[in-house]
């Protein structure tokens, strides 16, 4: 099986993309939750389970990441 996660992914240095950190602060305020980094992304699913996780940044408001369990 397999998991596909459409979600804003902050850069690494959780510097940016700017709109990601307004939607990351939005969450945070509304729901204690936070937008992460792909690392981030990607060892949670390593701990769940998944291997071969793949990320890809669209360049629009949303990128992708699939794993494969």
């Amino acid at each position: 099986g397999g998991v596909l996660l459409i979600e804003a992914l902050l850069f690494e240095n959780r510097r940016g993309p700017l709109m990601v950190q307004i939607f990351s602060l939005n969450m945070l305020v509304q729901a204690e939750g936070r937008e992460r980094s792909p690392s981030e992304y990607t060892n949670m699913l390593n701990k769940s389970g998944f291997h071969n996780v793949q990320v890809c940044r669209t360049g629009k408001s949303y990128d992708a990441i699939l794993a494969i369990r």
